[in-house]
């Protein structure tokens, strides 16, 4: 445990190193938000409500949705690609030490100083919408939406270290990552809530893993949804994190024998 705290440590310095690309990064989000808010007002025009949703809790949709968003959200896809394709997974391979926990100790560690940033950010937007902002302050349905968030997050984790592991047999996955990145954001609710979309593709959405780091607490937030559904998607979140790290540990026996067939 102690040398993963230290890769952990190790990362958060690097980090820091490249502040100002995260910091440049997160302000272009922030802009993003604040359009898709100005939106969304205009849309609104001089109607109250819009598929049940009135301005304030849209506004709030959005501003809560992308704090989720943030917090689960993750770049290591291309880390675990990059490690396999210039062959530095080989120097794991012949040390006593964990690859997969050591790349997601790394993960930590460098999105650590992200996730501080990304936060306080997200936590400035929504203090200069305040006044449109809904507070919920029900101790059960934040300690649901914390369960669920703290979910999301290891889920979102391991559908990026799979897609990465796809390196083994592919050259690039940046075409893979990009049609998996916007499937999540459509399905999460990113674009727009998903219940301004036929009950179909909602159903579907709930049985996927990437509504609930945005469509689903957002909706908890609000109230727009029973305790009960958020409990029941909590479940639904246990058994896609089984389910990809068993699919994981397949792809990763698999892929090795191909690494190791081509040579170390």
């Amino acid at each position: 445990m102690k040398k993963y705290l230290t890769v952990i440590n190790v990362y958060w310095q690097r980090a820091l190193a490249y502040r100002s690309v995260i910091i440049a990064y997160r302000v272009g989000e922030m802009a993003e938000v604040i359009i898709l808010i100005l939106m969304w007002t205009s849309i609104y025009g001089k109607q109250d409500v819009i598929k049940g949703f009135t301005l304030p809790e849209m506004i709030t949709y959005v501003l809560i949705g992308n704090l989720f968003s943030v917090i689960t959200r993750n770049f290591l896809t291309n880390v675990v690609a990059h490690d396999i394709k210039d062959g530095r997974l080989s120097s794991f391979l012949l040390q006593p030490i964990s690859y997969f926990n050591f790349i997601l100790s790394r993960e930590l560690g460098r999105l650590s100083f992200a996730f501080f940033v990304s936060v306080s950010s997200q936590v400035v937007i929504i203090l200069f919408f305040l006044n449109r902002f809904i507070f919920n302050s029900d101790i059960i349905y934040l300690s649901v939406i914390l369960i669920m968030i703290i979910l999301a997050f290891i889920t979102e984790l391991l559908i990026s270290y799979l897609i990465g592991l796809i390196a083994f047999w592919a050259d690039e996955v940046d075409g893979i990552y990009t049609t998996v990145d916007r499937l999540r954001k459509f399905f999460s609710g990113g674009y727009f809530p998903l219940n301004f979309l036929p009950p179909v593709f909602v159903t579907a959405s709930f049985s996927l893993p990437f509504a609930y780091s945005f469509f689903v607490p957002a909706q908890l937030y609000l109230k727009k949804i029973d305790i009960s559904a958020g409990i029941r998607g909590i479940f639904i979140q246990l058994i896609w994190i089984a389910l990809l790290y068993g699919i994981i540990q397949l792809l990763w026996r698999k892929g090795l024998k191909k690494y190791e067939g081509v040579g170390i």
